[in-house]
């Protein structure tokens, strides 16, 4: 509490320590309040004051332990909480600013994932706070995701599921200071009313089969029974995978993919013009049988000239012109894998800052930590009847 000579002398004050002084004043009085409101629980749960003796009382007083609380006027260090002998005793003070906590770890937590660095976010929280957290506070409040990252990751999923994407990337992740590039799989699931939802995401070992048969596994012990349409690259591993772990499965390969895998067989001269070709059976066209009108035509004329492009164009066909199988409004969104690569550029845009991942674990935390901020489109659906086949 302020003296009289310190009272005194305020006039002297720079209007930036004035404002110190008012904060660290009202600081010391609500620190004052908050001891003796905790002192008043305990006597009351105890029915008695400190050292009196009464047929009353209900137990003993057991000193006190330290903890810090934030509140309005900032952090709030080393509050002396006292206790009782038996334990039962628990103030209800921290309640309202257990609330204000959550609230300002939430902050911390949300600014770092959208990319400011732990400096940066420790030198914005600091005139709210009365002190600036230390770059290990920020990562520790970011790293308190994990328990609720875990339970995510095993939570149960639908039994069916409109359409599901599948890919793979690589993110640099240190291991014994020695870094490598690491897959990632992720599939991302529309549900039978539009809504869309990450199912999950793994490291792999480069995008093996083994690596798909694990993941795939991971999302049938979870509940996923079928898909209408399987959304995939061209990988023979992922291929192979969603084959053998849903027999049966219609599978959508992404024209993106399939169009640059074309144009690797194309002379740099002829790319554009093969490009425009392609992209009137894969994005013109109004149905199915037009779209192989156009196959045929793009053979007709190629064929003599880039017959390797050709032969690629005609392998996988049937899988690259499913999407013509159902509703046109969804053509745009189920022909490309480009929900998946969206979120993949989502969680690399924020990891660009920070560079190269520690370990594995700051990688899945991080990629959890965005696609939890993350609000997806509904894709419309008809009202009647189902659109699943299986």
């Amino acid at each position: 509490m302020p003296t009289d000579v310190e009272i005194s002398t305020l006039c002297e004050l720079s209007q930036m320590e004035f404002q110190a002084y008012v904060v660290e004043y009202a600081r010391s009085t609500v620190r004052l309040i908050f001891e003796e409101v905790m002192q008043a629980e305990l006597t009351a749960l105890l029915q008695a004051q400190p050292y009196e003796r009464s047929s009353k009382r209900r137990g003993q007083r057991n000193g006190s332990y330290r903890r810090g609380c934030v509140t309005s006027f900032g952090l709030l260090e080393d509050l002396r909480v006292p206790r009782d002998r038996t334990g039962q005793f628990q103030t209800r003070l921290f309640d309202r600013y257990q609330r204000r906590q959550k609230q300002v770890d939430q902050a911390i937590r949300d600014m770092f994932i959208q990319g400011l660095s732990t400096t940066a976010v420790g030198r914005i929280m600091q005139p709210l706070l009365g002190e600036k957290p230390s770059p290990s506070t920020v990562s520790r409040v970011f790293h308190s995701l994990e328990e609720e990252y875990q339970a995510w990751r095993q939570r149960a999923l639908e039994k069916r599921y409109q359409y599901i994407f599948v890919d793979g990337t690589y993110f640099t992740v240190g291991y014994d200071r020695q870094y490598e590039k690491v897959p990632v799989l992720a599939a991302l699931g529309v549900k039978m009313n539009g809504e869309r939802e990450v199912l999950g995401f793994v490291p792999g070992d480069k995008e093996s089969r083994a690596a798909w048969d694990s993941f795939l596994d991971d999302l049938k012990q979870r509940g996923v029974e079928s898909a209408a349409l399987w959304i995939t690259d061209g990988g023979p591993a992922v291929i192979g995978a969603v084959e053998a772990k849903f027999p049966g499965a219609i599978r959508q390969r992404c024209v993106v993919h399939k169009v640059a895998n074309i144009l690797a067989y194309v002379p740099k001269s002829k790319q554009a013009e093969v490009r425009n070709e392609l992209n009137r059976i894969f994005y013109a066209a109004d149905s199915k049988n037009q779209a192989q009108q156009e196959v045929e035509a793009f053979a007709l004329k190629w064929g003599p000239i880039i017959p390797a492009a050709v032969q690629c164009l005609r392998r996988d066909l049937d899988d690259c012109l499913r999407f013509y199988d159902f509703p046109k409004q969804h053509w745009r969104s189920i022909r490309t894998n480009n929900y998946v690569e969206r979120l993949f550029g989502a969680v690399k845009n924020r990891a660009h800052s920070m560079g190269a991942f520690r370990n594995e674990q700051s990688c899945l935390l991080l990629f959890y930590a965005v696609i939890r901020a993350l609000h997806f489109r509904r894709l419309s659906l008809p009202t009647e009847g189902l659109l699943h086949k299986i």
